[in-house]
């Protein structure tokens, strides 16, 4: 990308452009560290989600079979209660589970990649705005 720095005519243009730039550089350095975090963090959550999965797969399986054997009402009521809150907690699992997929990660390590491009195009217009200035 070749940088017109006739455009900037003046001391004072260039310091503006230089603010501008080196806000969205910052900008960037931060959106790419907190992406990064993001990624070192995701596989441990997806190992938590799994195992919830799993862990409530297992309980639901148990009040299932809990409430073939019993043949009280009340008793029995109260598991199919609790088989439907582990059901809601399992589409819960299974949605942040989606969140965390092949998708979603490639899709972040794509914004990753652009975002850690832009960062040497910024900093070297930076010096060359610098250097202009100093022409000035």
């Amino acid at each position: 990308m070749a940088i017109d720095l006739n455009l900037l005519q003046t001391v004072e243009e260039c310091d503006n452009a230089l603010d501008i730039i080196t806000a969205e550089k910052t900008q960037i350095e931060r959106r790419l560290r907190n992406l990064g975090e993001s990624l070192e963090s995701r596989s441990a959550r997806t190992i938590e989600v799994t195992e919830g999965i799993s862990d409530v797969k297992a309980i639901i399986a148990g009040y299932t079979a809990a409430m073939e054997v019993i043949t009280e009402g009340k008793a029995k009521r109260e598991l199919a209660l609790k088989v439907q809150r582990e059901e809601a907690k399992l589409q819960a699992l299974e949605n942040r589970q989606a969140n965390y997929s092949s998708v979603s990660l490639i899709e972040d390590l794509v914004d990753q990649e652009q975002l850690a491009v832009q960062i040497p195009v910024l900093a070297d217009t930076i010096v060359l705005i610098e250097q202009h200035k100093a022409e000035l």
